[in-house]
């Protein structure tokens, strides 16, 4: 079975093309805010080398945030349209959750994070359990200890102390394990948090950082042994915030309408999608 990988959440992009125990091509570069023009693109390049069809394809797995508004739309766009046309699964699988994966040798708790403007942080966290096959291969099941947040990091300190002693406290012991941050966010995020835990944190280089769709894809057949999938007509992109619509008081009059007050309340329809997450 073939599965195709696919996250744009943010001015970072990854797709992958796997089977379920091997990568057959990937593609991770720096997109910006060029995810609607470059996406496809990347994607026909890819099945390409990999001398493989769009009809081959068994199933589509997409990120589907938090993240840019615009870049969680492309991708998820793009997934549920192979998705029906293919009549293939889909499996949603969050952005949070994929960056985490990505340190899932870390035997402490791990805290996945995004730059979410305005000083604040989306934030999820996370341990991982060992397993170990009969044929001496390891791997690991992903537990999530918190809720999606969106969190100024001091308040997101506040929070990790306040909980992380019924996540992963030792009997026995005073001390806490250390935590460690994955993900993209800003040298000044970093320091931050470093000031606020000075002896608890720890950090994931950049490099090390970046998310692939090879690991998305396998957090993706994961959810597919244990026989779940997403319908394509109700996976929506994961917002913790509402997104910035404004109403142009230019074009009101035009439309034969008065411009609508700054205080009002009433919501676009696209607010509203956003909203239900």
């Amino acid at each position: 079975m073939l599965l195709l990988a696919l996250d744009t959440s943010t001015r970072q992009a990854s797709i992958a093309l796997c089977t379920e125990d091997e990568l057959l091509g990937e593609y991770t570069w720096r997109v910006g805010n060029n995810h609607s023009m470059q996406l496809l693109t990347h994607i026909q390049r890819l099945l390409a080398e990999c001398n493989t069809a769009m009809h081959a394809i068994d199933a589509i797995a997409v990120a589907t945030g938090p993240g840019s508004f615009n870049g969680l739309r492309v991708a998820l766009a793009t997934a549920k349209a192979l998705a029906f046309s293919l009549k293939k699964p889909l499996l949603g699988i969050g952005t949070l959750d994929l960056s985490a994966a990505q340190q899932r040798h870390w035997r402490g708790p791990i805290c996945s994070l995004l730059e979410a403007g305005r000083a604040e942080l989306y934030a999820a966290c996370y341990v991982f359990d060992e397993l170990h096959g009969e044929s001496g291969t390891l791997s690991h099941t992903m537990r999530r200890l918190s809720e999606y947040l969106l969190l100024t990091p001091q308040q997101l300190v506040t929070y990790l102390k306040e909980q992380a002693g019924s996540w992963v406290a030792v009997p026995g012991q005073r001390q806490l394990p250390p935590f460690l941050f994955c993900g993209e966010i800003s040298p000044a995020t970093r320091q931050a948090l470093s000031a606020l835990l000075p002896a608890e944190a720890f950090f994931v280089e950049n490099m090390q950082a970046a998310r692939h769709a090879s690991v998305l894809a396998m957090l993706a057949w994961q959810r597919l042994r244990n026989g779940e999938t997403d319908d394509p007509l109700l996976l929506e992109p994961l917002y913790l915030r509402r997104p910035s619509i404004t109403t142009s008081t230019r074009k009101q009059p035009l439309l034969g309408g008065p411009s609508r007050p700054a205080t009002d309340q009433s919501q676009t329809e696209r607010e509203e999608g956003a909203l239900r997450h």
